[in-house]
């Protein structure tokens, strides 16, 4: 029965493999210059040259590969490059750029069979495990992970950082923080992640303790203190990763006080891009990107929100939870949030009004709901991904590349693997299962946009 078991684990992230490699296969049928821009070592002959800023033959890839061949201080960070430089030695931008996708490539499988496994130990669910993994690979923005951007080392990476953080990960405490000071100072290699890694890990452990001393419901100095010490790991570990994630820039950042006479020169590189801090209430609506770069706004914050409304009427206010029955418009809507959340508001208050109890449904939130109060994986995983969100609707007048660093790396669906685990039944996969079907249409066009050179995310 083990051995059977074992033998399933290995095949359904093959599966899972297979169905990315299916759509990537339907892409290059489609518009076969796809199959011979992926293979080719060179760039192809086009009649018409792209032209930027609509389209670009290796878009941010070539700036990576120029930094392989001579090393720089751009917006782009050193780890990636210096891995390809070190190893393969290119002598021209073709062949980094050929060099990067191979490696990215390899890293793909290999960290899809990681989070296979890392998600099974800690959801302890095999079918749950099998759908959220699915749905993170058959994603448009998984793309990246194959063609060469920092996605696939950075997904490896936090992949990895995800797996030291599991609960049930039983190791010598000093070797753990050992290793996530490693992890994390290469993932600050690799691209900026500071402020994320502040703002997650700060989030998280406020997060914990606020709900630790809302259960004991004795508001006191002593107890906050106690609440300190109970999670004193925890604290630990945050500022293990505040510290190798500075360290991390400043390795960096001294590179490029030597090259160019400024610490901060990435920062201020990436303002040339027009970053800059206002407030761009329009993209609430309207990302001026891809439709995905929306579902990267607002899924994080309703995972998040979710997340706190389910402890909070598990645990520090127990009571019943009635939401509108499901309906197949629901999955429609998911893909315009703002509707959704408007229509969905607007059907709740009128239906408890009117109190018509027969149109709505008895959520059923299990007891494993209690375990995310002090599940700090769990919370920094979805403040690190509503941080990317904050950050650039903040700081963008268009949501630009928010998709990718939502659904490009393992964060959010970790996190929506934890919620999900509250629910019981098999109705909450309805939606994860449409999204999955929309995601595989979503994944095809992406090949055939890289096929013909034009902009993925």
């Amino acid at each position: 029965m083990k051995t059977q078991k074992k033998l399933i684990i290995l095949i359904l992230p093959l599966i899972i493999c297979i169905a990315f490699i299916l759509c990537a296969a339907v892409g290059m049928l489609i518009y076969p210059d796809t199959f011979n821009k992926f293979f080719s070592s060179s760039q192809l002959i086009r009649e018409i040259p792209p032209q930027l800023p609509h389209k670009s033959y290796y878009w941010d890839i070539q700036a990576y590969a120029e930094m392989a061949i001579k090393p720089s201080c751009q917006a782009f960070y050193p780890l990636w490059p210096l891995i390809i430089r070190n190893v393969f030695h290119p002598q021209n931008v073709e062949q980094a750029a050929h060099y990067f996708l191979l490696v990215a490539t390899t890293l793909f499988f290999i960290s899809t069979f990681l989070l296979f496994g890392i998600l099974k130990i800690g959801l302890q669910r095999l079918y749950l495990t099998f759908w959220l993994v699915l749905a993170y690979t058959l994603n448009p923005m998984a793309i990246f992970r194959v063609i060469g951007y920092t996605e696939s080392l950075f997904a490896t990476l936090s992949t990895f950082l995800i797996w030291v953080c599991l609960p049930q990960l039983k190791l010598n405490e000093k070797i753990k923080l050992c290793f996530i000071f490693t992890v994390t100072l290469l993932m600050a290699l690799t691209r900026p992640v500071l402020l994320q890694i502040f703002f997650s890990t700060t989030a998280a452990i406020i997060t914990m303790l606020t709900l630790e001393i809302l259960q004991l419901k004795v508001y006191s100095w002593r107890n906050l203190l106690v609440s300190i010490k109970k999670f004193q790991y925890e604290f630990k570990m945050s500022i293990t990763m505040w510290i190798s994630a500075l360290l991390g820039y400043s390795i960096y950042g001294n590179f490029c006080l030597q090259t160019r006479g400024n610490f901060l020169a990435p920062f201020h590189d990436q303002k040339n891009w027009g970053k800059a801090l206002g407030l761009h209430l329009e993209l609430l609506f309207f990302p001026k990107s891809l439709l995905i770069d929306l579902l990267g706004l607002y899924l994080p914050l309703i995972i998040l929100f979710l997340s706190i409304v389910f402890v909070y009427l598990k645990i520090i206010k127990p009571q019943n939870i009635f939401v509108p029955k499901y309906k197949f418009w629901q999955n429609i809507l998911i893909l315009y949030p703002p509707l959704l959340i408007c229509v969905y508001v607007f059907n709740f208050i009128r239906l408890k009004k009117r109190n018509f109890q027969g149109n709505l449904h008895k959520l059923l939130i299990s007891n494993y709901t209690k375990t995310l109060t002090n599940n700090y994986l769990f919370w920094f995983c979805i403040y690190f991904t509503t941080a990317h969100s904050i950050i650039i609707f903040f700081t963008q007048d268009r949501l630009h590349s928010l998709g990718r660093y939502i659904f490009a790396v393992p964060f959010f669906f970790v996190a929506l693997g934890y919620l999900y685990f509250c629910i019981p039944g098999k109705t909450k996969y309805h939606t994860l299962w449409w999204i999955i079907s929309i995601s595989a249409i979503g994944l095809v066009q992406q090949w055939i946009n890289y096929g013909q050179d034009k902009w993925l995310g």
